[in-house]
């Protein structure tokens, strides 16, 4: 779509609005041959993007932010048509990645280089790794783009981004802004690329081909993993998993609720962090099921567009209808369906479901409005959370002693006190273990991936 500081204008994919199932816009879909041409661009622009200056690269990070809000409200309305995403979630997500810009124009001044004690001068620069390919996803196309383009250029990479083909247009207005930026402060042109088109053509040339010094992955873990095999360079892989959050006995069962909730069902439950399964205390639990009930009935679904909906459609008729059959399979599996379990187009209603731990559900990624409730006692709560997964994980407890002996025992990336597994601030450290992921982010971690340490060592 943008090669070199060219657009190039064709109708050859459609992009679908997930709530009325209508053609928003059609874009072109690159052939190899132009993911190639691109590629190539992009490493003959490595040199000057390294050279770029400091103060350079702090204002073009703080011009893509200022413009990322002087467009707030369009680009909310955008995500909202683009990707289904709740209008007053979209302004969040908007904001977020104003702050992902602007703290990497931050670390850019604060990124620093090392010396080390010695008899001869020792000292550490941080270079850039290169090329990054920048492959991201259709949930939250905005920050998480921003997660992987302001740090490329924070450090001095060229980029190539490859946009999910389910939610691109918000890309391509960040694109745009981008461009803007380059061109004010005399960067490349051909530093950053925007690839639309299909996943097995545009995402998998960006993975295989050898110009590419590193991909920078957010998404399934099949795809990560047929990334894994494919890529011969450096693999950065922010993953899914099925995230478990834990109610022990002496929570505070009202604030639980209340996050849990949110966790569960916030932009239908299409976040990576989203509540998996919830593992509740016998002794409370059907004082916390009863509440959780309550207050899941009180969320309002329907059109993103509308300023009091809560939940829209999940991204497309075919992952709603997968929802579908997935909710029914766990039915016949012995799950007890206590609310929702209701389709209409792409809109799949609150579903909460009681269900024994090897329940299907239980260990599926949905990506949907499902909230699988697993009543437990204590002794049995970490053998029910561990898995093959280790993204996030989350435990309500008022003993300071628990939450301790769980966030040790807990094998995940991230685990979370008293808020559900959703919690992620920008610019924390973000990533999984196991089949969730590989390496992390969180702006100055991102960084550190995608930039190497080159020691200098100076004899008298």
């Amino acid at each position: 779509m943008l090669i070199n500081g060219n657009w190039i204008e064709r109708e050859d994919l459609e992009v679908i609005n997930p709530y009325t199932l209508e053609v928003i816009r059609k874009i072109p879909a690159l052939s190899r041959d132009e993911v190639r041409e691109a590629i190539d661009i992009a490493c003959s622009c490595k040199e000057d993007m390294k050279k770029l200056s400091i103060t350079k690269r702090f204002n073009i990070l703080m011009y893509i932010a200022k413009k990322i809000k002087e467009k707030k409200e369009e680009l909310a309305k955008l995500l909202a048509i683009d990707a289904g995403k709740p209008i007053k979630q979209a302004r969040v997500e908007v904001n977020r990645s104003i702050e992902t810009f602007r703290s990497a124009a931050f670390y850019v001044k604060e990124f620093r280089n090392e010396v080390i004690p010695s008899d001869r001068l020792i000292f550490t620069r941080r270079e850039p790794i290169g090329l990054v390919g920048a492959i991201t996803p259709f949930n939250f196309p905005l920050n998480l783009s921003a997660h992987k383009i302001a740090p490329a250029i924070a450090v001095g990479n060229s980029i190539v981004h490859h946009p999910s083909p389910k939610a691109p247009l918000v890309c391509i207005e960040l694109a745009k802004i981008i461009y803007e930026a380059f061109k004010k402060y005399n960067a490349p042109l051909g530093g950053y690329n925007l690839l639309t088109g299909l996943g097995e053509v545009v995402g998998e040339e960006i993975v295989v081909n050898d110009k590419v010094d590193m991909i920078s992955f957010t998404g399934s873990i099949k795809v990560g993993e047929m990334i894994l095999e494919k890529a011969k360079k450096k693999v950065c892989l922010e993953l899914g998993g099925v995230n478990p959050n834990i109610v022990l006995a002496d929570a505070d069962i009202e604030r639980a609720v209340d996050s849990l909730v949110k966790g569960s069902f916030i932009y239908s439950g299409q976040v990576c962090i989203s509540v998996g399964k919830i593992i509740v205390d016998e002794s409370i639990a059907d004082k916390f099921i009863k509440l959780f009930l309550e207050k899941t009935k009180k969320l309002n679904v329907g059109d993103p567009l509308n300023e009091k909906t809560d939940l829209g459609p999940v991204i497309s008729l075919e992952h709603a209808k997968w929802v579908e059959e997935l909710i029914n399979k766990a039915i016949e599996e012995g799950a007890e369906l206590l609310l929702g379990g209701k389709r209409v187009k792409a809109v799949v209603y609150p579903t909460v479901l009681k269900v024994d731990n090897d329940n299907i559900i239980c260990n599926t990624e949905t990506f949907a409005p499902i909230a699988p409730i697993v009543v437990a006692n204590e002794e049995h709560m970490l053998d029910y959370a561990n898995s093959e997964y280790g993204l996030h994980a989350a435990v309500f407890t008022r003993d300071i002693n628990k939450a301790l002996y769980f966030a040790e025992n807990l094998d995940y990336g991230g685990v979370i006190i008293n808020d559900s597994s959703l919690y992620r601030q920008d610019n924390m450290p973000f990533g999984g273990i196991k089949k969730s992921g590989l390496g992390r982010e969180g702006v100055r971690y991102a960084m550190e991936e995608m930039s190497y340490i080159k020691t200098v060592v100076i004899n008298k």
